[in-house]
């Protein structure tokens, strides 16, 4: 083989191996000039703001006291015990419009942090729930959530388990237990959680929701509720229904009670009277026809005056 064609096959070989290095890359190359979003809540950095809690107030402000967070963000505010001059003072802190609170803080529980996503733009106040020495000067916390320009999602809430376990599966009109239990999407039990409780029903024809009553999780993430059969249906499908909360997704069950006897009537309404009438009547009747008896005797009265006066002329 000559040498002419050698050195251009080395060059042909070189090219092929720079291809098959360029097409092993590619895929990496692709990935990094994709658009980055942000994490889920569950791996994203969160915002982390501490607030501590003075004798003048959030911070050391006795007047309204701002916080600023971006739209679709991970929060974590932790609020800290720091006072001088108010050795028992204590507060739980509750964030209006995301439905969250946080645990007590003491002198001896000197922290507590609240997690949530700023899902919703706007100004939102934030303030102490109990009945303090220092009460008036924590009620102005703003939390402002400026909205996300331009489009893109935010971090994601977490997904949740709700489970509903009745005392019994058949009641003859007796209360039926129902025990909810709300979990994370890692089996971690999800504490302070309002429960709403409702009902199948039918209004005037048309089926619907009823609620029934409402609950709240415990440090479990357990929440009790008792249902008394009020209906006079034989099934009683009754769901429990969790809402966005913090840092955790909507979630909803629902079980069925079987009713194997009549259950008591919910409203019972009396014939509008009857009862105070029964007392008073024969008083009236009797009213009623000396009243009819006075009038005859008048007329008959005024008759025999005008006959009189008739016969004298």
């Amino acid at each position: 083989m000559s040498p002419r064609l050698s050195e251009p096959r080395k060059q042909v070989r070189r090219v092929l191996a720079l291809a098959m290095l360029l097409l092993a890359m590619l895929p990496a190359m692709l990935l990094a000039m994709l658009p980055l979003h942000p994490a889920h809540a569950q791996g994203q950095e969160p915002v982390k703001i501490r607030i501590p809690i003075t004798d003048a107030g959030f911070d050391g402000q006795s007047g309204e006291y701002t916080i600023e967070v971006q739209e679709g963000a991970l929060v974590e505010i932790t609020f800290v015990w720091s006072h001088q001059a108010y050795p028992l003072e204590e507060h739980i802190m509750v964030f209006e419009g995301y439905k969250v609170e946080s645990d007590k803080i003491d002198a001896g529980h000197r922290e507590a942090t609240v997690k949530f996503i700023a899902d919703k733009p706007g100004t939102f106040g934030f303030k102490c729930d109990l009945e303090c020495d220092l009460h008036d000067h924590l009620q102005k916390g703003r939390l402002k959530v400026i909205p996300r320009g331009g489009g893109g999602g935010g971090a994601s809430f977490s997904a949740t388990t709700l489970s509903l376990t009745p005392s019994t599966w058949a009641t003859g009109g007796d209360p039926v237990n129902i025990t909810a239990v709300l979990k994370d999407a890692n089996g971690a039990p999800v504490p302070k959680a309002e429960i709403l409780f409702t009902i199948a029903a039918e209004f005037v024809g048309t089926k619907g929701d009823m609620e029934i009553g409402r609950a709240r999780t415990d440090a479990n993430g357990v929440a009790f509720f008792e249902f008394q059969p009020t209906l006079g249906i034989k099934q009683h499908k009754i769901t429990a229904h969790f809402s966005r909360m913090g840092i955790y997704e909507q979630s909803e069950s629902s079980v069925q009670i079987e009713e194997v006897g009549m259950p008591p009537v919910a409203y019972e309404v009396a014939p509008i009277g009857l009862e105070s009438i029964a007392h008073w009547a024969p008083a009236v009747l009797l009213v009623v026809v000396l009243g009819v008896w006075l009038t005859l005797g008048y007329v008959l009265y005024q008759a025999i005056a005008i006959a009189r006066l008739g016969c004298r002329k």
